[in-house]
């Protein structure tokens, strides 16, 4: 298997470099791995023996930054590494981290070196992104390894029975797995891993705190006007959008906001489009200056403190089966909607079965939703339901913060 593993890397990474060529994400993937063990080298990093936290992606980081932070604030020093551009090119800069790379791509030589230039006293891996040299390398070196967040189904390679043993030798190499439901602790339990503790969501800690910072934005503020809410799309896709536009005629007198996913010229041109009625973008706002119920969020970084600021807000991503962060907007304590395909996430489900979230299949479950929406009584009760929820299920966090600190 390891034969078959290592092939696999090498096919993906050609694939990127092929890819490289035509494609932005493919080419900082490549030119962001340029050098990098002559700048761990360079910066040091060895002689202060780090932390380290791997993440996939943006969305991995959200799930352990309430433990960085903590982290940091105790005078640890961390590496923070990244696998994907969307992730690193947002966070390189990230005041709590002390050094951000991407990680080399996965192989003895790498895993060995990078061990060897970083130096970390422990390493936490978040969710799924795991690469097999990197973490039997630190099971080999004694460093103590955990993975954090973590959620797992029965369709997933884990649980595969011939094709998955090297997955599942790389689950037994972490000194501890901390699951976000018992359903995950039973699939691993029978695959004889047992060092697990379900402790729930790390990223309702870090949607939490950042909330309790606050945050105004004028923008937002002056574009609302004498009205106190908006309807929000979060990290929207045309399918949301088309929704939309279907029950627009219903929404005259609310303001809306659309965050597309993707905040580049070319999509934020098709939006408009999309749309076909008068629009404003929040890089083009001037107080004063406007007349359209329409506002488009053309940036990364200021969705989630537009969330306080929504009626309603309808995430992207429930069409295609990959939906967005529920959490954001519930820390809120605002009522969320989303598209058919959910059933894989398990906070959504959460929402759904405890009526603070609505699927939406078509434009008229959005009619119908809003107007329930309109009656105090029941806006009260969902806000309230959905606060209560984030309450219920803070605290993963510090769990592991305490294990990390006594293991490292």
């Amino acid at each position: 298997m390891i034969l078959l593993y290592r092939i696999a890397i090498s096919i993906y990474t050609l694939l990127v470099v092929i890819a490289s060529l035509f494609n932005d994400k493919a080419r900082l993937f490549i030119a962001g791995r340029k050098g990098i063990f002559d700048r761990l080298k360079d910066e040091n990093i060895a002689t202060h023996s780090p932390i380290w936290f791997h993440c996939a992606s943006l969305g991995e980081f959200e799930q352990v930054r309430s433990i960085i932070d903590q982290l940091h604030d105790k005078g640890e020093k961390i590496l923070l590494t990244f696998f994907s551009p969307s992730g690193y090119e947002i966070r390189k800069n990230y005041p709590s981290a002390d050094w951000v790379f991407y990680l080399p791509t996965d192989s003895k030589k790498n895993a060995t070196q990078f061990l060897a230039l970083a130096n970390p006293k422990s390493a936490i891996f978040v969710k799924y992104d795991l690469w097999y040299f990197y973490i039997s390398q630190l099971k080999k070196n004694a460093i103590p390894s955990f993975l954090v967040s973590a959620l797992f189904h029965s369709e997933q390679i884990f649980f595969r029975p011939i094709i998955g043993s090297l997955h599942r030798e790389m689950l037994g190499c972490f000194d501890k797995i901390y699951l976000q439901n018992k359903e995950s602790d039973t699939l691993l339990q029978d695959i004889d891993i047992v060092e697990t503790s379900i402790v729930g969501d790390t990223r309702v800690d870090s949607v939490l705190e950042r909330k309790d910072r606050g945050k105004k934005l004028a923008v937002i503020e002056s574009f609302l006007g004498n009205s106190s809410k908006a309807i929000v799309l979060g990290s929207a896709y045309r399918a949301e959008i088309a929704v939309l536009k279907e029950a627009l005629p219903n929404f005259k007198n609310e303001k809306i906001i659309i965050a597309p996913h993707e905040v580049d010229e070319s999509n934020i041109v098709s939006i408009e489009k999309q749309i076909g009625t008068k629009t404003i973008r929040y890089s083009q706002f001037q107080e004063g200056k406007h007349d359209s119920q329409i506002l488009i969020i053309d940036n990364i970084g200021t969705l989630f403190y537009t969330y306080q600021y929504a009626k309603l807000v309808f995430i992207g991503g429930g069409y295609k089966g990959g939906l967005h962060n529920t959490l954001e907007p519930a820390a809120f304590g605002v009522p969320i909607c989303f598209g058919p395909r959910y059933e894989n996430f398990v906070e959504a489900t959460d929402m759904v079965n405890r009526e603070c979230a609505f699927p939406i299949r078509q434009a008229s479950d959005l009619k119908s939703l809003y107007s329930r929406l309109e009656e105090q009584d029941f806006y009260t009760e969902v806000t309230q339901t959905t606060l209560n929820y984030m309450q219920k299920s803070k605290g993963a966090s510090q769990i592991i913060l305490k294990e990390i600190l006594q293991k490292k």
